[in-house]
């Protein structure tokens, strides 16, 4: 599918997971796209992206702290939609506040700010916010969040997020500047590599490579494919909001014991060979996201079960060209 060569993409954090798989997607629909990161690292988009695909995006290094760097590739190349993935996550947060703060609050206010001093040519804007703005299961009945369940973040980089919706929802009131913000949950899927819920993907790695692994976390979460977020992400902007919207990403939910379970089928592992923690991660166990699957009803999401399958597929055809190699735990 194409789309109006009007549209020009800006997706920042484009080095990250689903930075990449957003780069990726608007690559395969034709749409100009220009990636912008702090840094140089193509692994994961070269991991997506056949180097003559890659060869037809932009890629600018810039810093999302500085204003300056951000409009300045607007103005050049033109810039009509801002998908905004730059991020700092959990574990980087908690180890340094202060960056963390600059780089995952001072970064959207530079995005908006950037769209409101653009005089109209920025139109539409997607952000990334998380489910880490709740908090654990216990706090919601049943352990569901919906849209508007009561934020309560455990951690600086949930608090962080938190703000950004509150920058989102005043620069709409103030200025007029629309944005989307979407909340993922458990990303998985080639790319994802770091943060505190990495590990599922990292099974699958090892799966692919025919190797056990214990997973850091126990309980139950929702899980959405890279992919399929970046799909999310991509149609946001294409809303061009006229103003705040903040919704949950919509994905299939299930227990640490079935994940393990799929992945020992898909990987063709003896049962038992993946193991996990008893405890649970700092979230809620089900996130609700009916309203932006009646929002944006052409994007489609896969199974678990398909998602896991062909996760494991694409790791197995990235070993086997040697684009990437098994986690280096296991050797």
């Amino acid at each position: 599918m194409t789309h109006q060569t009007t549209e020009r993409f800006l997706v920042t954090g484009s080095a990250g997971c689903i930075g990449a798989w957003a780069v990726r997607q608007l690559v395969d629909q034709e749409a100009p796209v220009v990636g912008f990161d702090a840094s140089e690292n193509r692994q994961r988009l070269r991991l997506l992206l056949s180097d003559a695909a890659l060869d037809r995006v932009e890629l600018r290094q810039g810093d999302i702290r500085k204003l300056a760097d951000l409009a300045e590739v607007i103005e050049k190349e033109r810039i009509t939609h801002i998908v905004h993935l730059a991020a700092l996550q959990v574990p980087f947060c908690r180890a340094d506040p202060i960056l963390g703060s600059e780089v995952n609050v001072t970064g959207v206010v530079n995005v908006l700010e950037a769209a409101r001093r653009s005089d109209g040519q920025i139109r539409g804007i997607s952000l990334a916010s998380s489910v880490a703005v709740f908090g654990p299961a216990s706090e919601y009945p049943g352990g569901v969040a919906d849209d508007m369940s009561p934020q309560k973040p455990v951690t600086l980089y949930g608090a962080y997020k938190q703000a950004n919706e509150q920058c989102a929802r005043i620069y709409a009131n103030d200025w007029g500047i629309g944005s989307v913000s979407l909340r993922p949950s458990v990303i998985y899927g080639p790319g994802r590599d770091q943060g505190i819920t990495s590990d599922p993907t990292v099974a699958m790695l090892a799966a692919a490579a025919g190797k056990p692994m214990h997973i850091g976390f126990g309980g139950t979460a929702t899980y959405q494919h890279a992919q399929d977020a970046a799909s999310y992400f991509v149609q946001a902007a294409r809303l061009e909001a006229s103003g705040a919207q903040v919704y949950n990403l919509p994905g299939p939910t299930a227990p640490i014991s079935e994940i393990a379970a799929m992945i020992e089928e898909a990987g063709d592992l003896p049962t038992g060979s993946l193991t996990w923690d008893s405890g649970l991660l700092p979230l809620p166990s089900h996130i609700e996201g009916g309203r932006l699957e009646a929002a944006m009803p052409e994007v489609k999401q896969r199974s678990l079960r398909e998602g896991i399958a062909e996760t494991i597929q694409d790791f197995r055809r990235l070993l086997g060209s040697g684009r990437l190699q098994p986690p280096a735990s296991l050797g």
